[in-house]
């Protein structure tokens, strides 16, 4: 398979609900219009941060085919393709391809915790199964295992593994992976925060979360990240007083509020999640408050 040429910010949607649980079809084509327009160079759907584990495998079908629908090309479509079983995982690709994906976001099988061997038998049996490109995604704290550079390398291999998201947080990791992959794979980070570190070891693009609340701070950041410039560092305090923002409950929900905060309305997280309780609420509001965050805000 030719290499891709993905890179610079790709957010994960998050998958906007209403009051009924549905999927608000309306306002997730918003969230797809407002992040190319703010400068996405492609959009992940039905990823982590779009509670793909909360979704039916029709709906996540559905979304799919929704995203693609309403990109109309502007941008490739990426799929988060993760379950608990492998035959639902090549279902997940194969969903994808239907609908016109330009690949899949993949981690390794969730909550077995296999090992080295098992995991390459595992991509090599949905890379088998599959032609969907695959951006391999290493969470260690998500899936319980480490896809180690070594093992990275191992996997590059298969003609349809074409990237890889690296949400270790660590930046030799990365820098290794640049080493050892960045001239067959396409490298991205899963933090914002880890934008300017990746950006100066060679790393192709992030996977975006605060992106869709910020989008112009997180472009800036972004194509500023190599100047060195004091306007890096503003910047930057932006960036890490987001997250902040979204370690004051569970993630995805707190990426919500936090979008409700700034006038970025999607909804609740459906279950296990819970919307935010009001101390976590006031907790985010303070930070929005202490860093000016406001300025971020939604002026429609």
């Amino acid at each position: 398979m030719a290499r891709v040429n993905w890179g610079g910010i790709f957010p994960v949607l998050v998958t906007p609900f209403g009051a009924d649980g549905s999927i608000n079809e309306a306002r997730y084509r918003q969230l797809i219009d407002d992040a190319i327009a703010n400068g996405a160079q492609g959009v992940v759907a039905a990823g982590s941060t779009g509670e793909f584990y909360a979704l039916s495998r029709a709906e996540r079908a559905g979304l799919y085919k929704l995203t693609v629908d309403h990109a109309a090309g502007r941008v490739p479509v990426l799929a988060g393709v993760a379950d608990l079983r492998v035959e639902d995982v090549v279902d997940a690709c194969q969903s994808a391809l239907a609908a016109g994906c330009a690949g899949g976001m993949i981690l390794p099988p969730i909550y077995a915790m296999p090992s080295p061997r098992e995991i390459v038998a595992f991509f090599e049996h949905v890379a088998a199964s599959t032609a969907l490109p695959l951006m391999l995604y290493n969470s260690p704290r998500r899936a319980g295992v480490d896809i180690t550079p070594a093992l990275v390398e191992q996997l590059s291999a298969l003609p349809t593994i074409v990237a890889i998201k690296d949400s270790s947080g660590l930046i030799n990791q990365v820098s290794e992976l640049v080493q050892r992959v960045g001239d067959k794979l396409q490298v991205f980070v899963g933090y914002e925060t880890m934008i300017v570190p990746a950006r100066a070891v060679g790393a192709h693009g992030v996977i975006a979360m605060a992106h869709q609340i910020a989008g112009p701070l997180i472009r800036d950041y972004w194509d500023k990240a190599l100047t060195g410039a004091d306007e890096v560092d503003a910047l930057g305090r932006d960036v890490f007083a987001f997250y902040r923002c979204f370690g004051c409950g569970a993630y995805y929900a707190a990426i919500k509020e936090t979008m409700s905060q700034l006038g970025r309305d999607a909804g609740g997280p459906r279950l296990p999640l819970l919307p935010l309780a009001e101390e976590q609420k006031a907790a985010i509001a303070r930070i929005i408050e202490d860093a000016g965050l406001s300025r971020w805000a939604s002026k429609s």
